[in-house]
């Protein structure tokens, strides 16, 4: 891959033995008849495999014509390569002038095809032949060790910043690191509205190398077959192939923007490109240039790269994907024909050079050294910036001197070709479900940043119970999805909402992800003073039918519509309930939510002008159906730490006391005025069930877990509350006489 760190072309000599390749690490020796060595994006070294020879021209028609550029190692190559993975980096530490700093990755990516594809369409046409498996060993034994020792080392440091609690939700990542199908793995975690931020994952960064991997076990295959038409048929047929791969990307910007960002079929169109880039340039593509033209289109290049990676040019992330590959194309056309060109000159000197070669490092160390750094130090993005560009590097370049250069030379290693492949995935496999596993999940506290939490006006142990130590053997795990039940029902379908069928009143709960804590509850209590229970719950969204919540991925945000917009008027009427209860996390923060909430009629409103409308709006619609209307006011949850996490990194319970806020939210106001405009709707307080301890609220009852995260009860601990839920209810007038 011609991502990060990656090497490029070096000179050969064959004979009928062996090859030989002097590139700017020395010289490798290659035992068969082998074609030339390529560090294939600066991540392989020797390998050996079946072959296949590559078919002679069709009788009758014209040889291709002879290479227009000469295949030599390009130093400048290496250079653009530095510049990419600062590009990448400088983003991720949140520069504001940085902010499109993401398309370093895109340059990677035409990079590579253009890379490896180079070396693999010379080996073709030098030998007739392919060794696939020669590349695949290169590959594991240049990519495997760097990101091995990445994947562990960020498992232990992790130890020592982050509770077991953090801890358990990245084990699937770093599992997906190393078995290469992180993308996939963090597309999926996307659109789980309980997953944890994947944006914080020390492994996010492994999504890139998981999509060229993916690319490069059918490549060479799909390479070696075109070359049998020719290496016009292999240029269309790229181009083809990059433009079903562009059509994937337009498609998904549109439906799914995650998945157009991860997605290796929205994604494959950037390899291709500098796939179809090094066929174009072989069949005289620039040829004909000039010195002086081909300086001006690596320029330009230079020039848009640098514009689209900075924060000056607003537009989506496709676009802007898209924009970064043409000018990667043009930048890497104009360094390979204008070698002597200033931009090429420039790129050619040692620093950046030698940056360029350890890029591969900087980029699997940047990510967790940052994550790492931010969970440390609280401090700006420049000072973040200046540690994270110093560690990285550092990390890079001894893991290239000790652990890359050391595996990728060897000369012991030159003679297995499968074996090596084989060998390598499956040590990444055994790392991948038992070494990382346990480093992860062990059940200890942070030693570099335990955080002790003290609600505001309050003392640590306030409360009953604040003293007691953090219990041992708590199932962290099982208290982290503990989150309760989703449930509701197309508007045609009414009937599916049904989950609980009794002899009593019809109750409806409605709700977001709070609203699926308190399912288990309801549906015990349906089971106990049998009444007839339906749900339409689903996380991220409120019951309110006319707010959007744009704090959810494509597919949530989809459900969210589905089970609100007309639902009020085709599926209430049909099932006709007598009691609706009404549960949602406030939101009417304009500091948390003002971006984020917004109407659906597009009405630009404030928010809380725009809460209390649709507020109106719903309860309106509700109260024509049902005998009594039931809103459930703001439940008290801690909203700025997750008390799970303290829980295992602290040492007593009340250091991760939480304190009953002292105003009331402005949707508790509005839901006690539509309550004082009309007897069917009441309100209801809940927290004296759940905080008996009120003014601080424990994160432990007896052995059971409160809070599973910041805004969130555990499912148990709101069931186990099923009987003091029940005379709420009854107080407040509703279910009266029942039960």
């Amino acid at each position: 891959m011609a991502g990060p760190g990656t090497g490029n072309v070096c000179d050969v000599r064959y004979d009928r033995t062996g090859s030989t390749c002097s590139g700017p690490d020395g010289l490798v020796h290659f035992h068969g008849p082998l074609v030339r060595a390529h560090e294939e994006g600066g991540r392989v070294a020797a390998s050996e495999l079946l072959s296949a020879p590559a078919a002679d021209p069709a009788p009758g028609r014209a040889p291709d014509p002879a290479p227009a550029i000469e295949h030599t190692y390009r130093a400048n190559l290496d250079g653009l390569r530095s510049i990419a993975v600062y590009l990448v980096l400088l983003f991720h530490t949140g520069l504001p002038w940085a902010e499109g700093g993401f398309i370093g990755v895109d340059l990677f990516f035409v990079l590579s095809g253009f890379l490896v594809s180079t070396v693999l369409l010379d080996e073709i046409e030098q030998t007739g032949r392919l060794r696939v498996g020669r590349f695949y060993a290169r590959r594991v034994r240049r990519l495997l060790p760097a990101a091995v020792v990445v994947v562990v080392a960020t498992a232990a440091t992790f130890t020592v910043i982050w509770s077991v609690v953090r801890r358990l939700e990245i084990v699937g990542d770093a599992q997906s690191a190393l078995l290469y199908y992180a993308n996939w793995h963090f597309l999926a975690a996307s659109g789980d509205y309980f997953a944890a931020d994947t944006d914080k994952s020390p492994y996010l960064h492994f999504w890139s190398l998981a999509i060229e991997e993916q690319y490069y076990v059918v490549f060479p295959v799909l390479l070696l077959l075109l070359s049998r038409f020719g290496r016009r048929f292999m240029l269309w047929s790229l181009l083809g192939l990059m433009g079903l791969s562009l059509a994937a990307q337009l498609y998904w910007a549109q439906v799914d923007t995650t998945h157009a960002y991860y997605g290796t079929d929205a994604r494959l169109y950037q390899l291709l490109a500098g796939a179809a880039l090094a066929v174009a340039m072989r069949r005289g593509l620039g040829g004909a240039l000039t010195h002086r033209s081909s300086t001006v289109i690596g320029t330009v290049g230079l020039a848009g790269l640098l514009v689209l990676g900075s924060g000056l040019v607003g537009m989506a992330a496709s676009w802007r994907g898209i924009g970064a590959t043409v000018v990667a194309g043009l930048l890497i056309g104009g360094l390979v024909l204008a070698p002597r060109q200033p931009v090429s000159r420039a790129l050619s000197r040692p620093v950046p050079v030698f940056l360029g070669r350890i890029s591969y490092g900087t980029y699997l160390w940047h990510w967790p050294v940052i994550i790492a750094l931010t969970t440390l130090l609280d401090t700006s993005p420049w000072a973040i910036a200046g540690f994270a560009l110093a560690l990285s590097t550092g990390l890079a370049a001894l893991s290239y001197q000790v652990v890359e250069m050391p595996i990728r030379k060897a000369p012991s290693l030159n003679r297995f070709g499968w074996a090596t492949a084989v060998v390598g995935v499956s040590a990444s496999a055994v790392l991948a479900v038992s070494v990382v596993p346990n480093i992860l999940e062990n059940d200890r506290r942070p030693q570099l940043s335990e955080t002790t939490y003290s609600p505001a006006g309050s003392t640590t142990g306030d409360g009953a119970g604040g003293d007691e130590p953090v219990p041992s053997g708590i199932d962290w795990e099982a208290a982290a999805a503990d989150r309760g039940e989703s449930h509701t029902c197309a508007a045609d379908r009414p009937d599916d909402c049904i989950v609980e069928r009794g002899s009593g009143p019809h109750v409806l709960f409605i709700g977001d992800s709070q609203a699926m804590s308190f399912v288990p509850l309801f549906r015990r209590m349906a089971s106990e003073h049998d009444f007839t229970l339906s749900l339409n719950v689903t996380a991220g969204c409120p019951w309110q039918e006319g707010l959007a919540n744009d704090n959810q991925a494509d597919n949530g945000a989809r459900t969210c519509e589905s089970a609100r917009v007309g639902w009020y008027d085709r599926a209430l009427p049909e099932l006709d309930p007598d009691i609706v209860v009404l549960l949602d996390r406030p939101r009417d923060d304009e500091k948390d939510w003002g971006t984020l909430i917004k109407r659906r009629d597009g009405k630009d409103q404030p928010l809380d002008r725009a809460v209390y409308e649709t507020t109106q709006e719903t309860l309106g619609k509700v109260s024509e159906v049902a005998d009594k209307t039931v809103v459930v006011q703001r439940l008290v949850m801690p909203e700025d730490f997750n008390p799970l996490d303290c829980l295992a990194s602290s040492s007593t319970i009340g250091q991760c006391a939480v304190a009953v806020p002292n105003t009331p939210s402005s949707s508790d106001g509005f839901y006690a005025a539509a309550a004082a405009q009309s007897d069917d709707i009441v309100t209801v307080n809940l927290n004296d069930v759940f905080c008996a301890t009120a003014p601080v609220c424990q994160p432990m009852d007896g052995d059971q877990v409160v809070w599973r995260d910041d805004h969130h009860y555990t499912a148990s601990y709101v069931e186990a509350r099923s009987a003091g839920v029940w005379k709420a209810f009854q107080d407040a007038g509703v279910f009266t006489g029942k039960g």
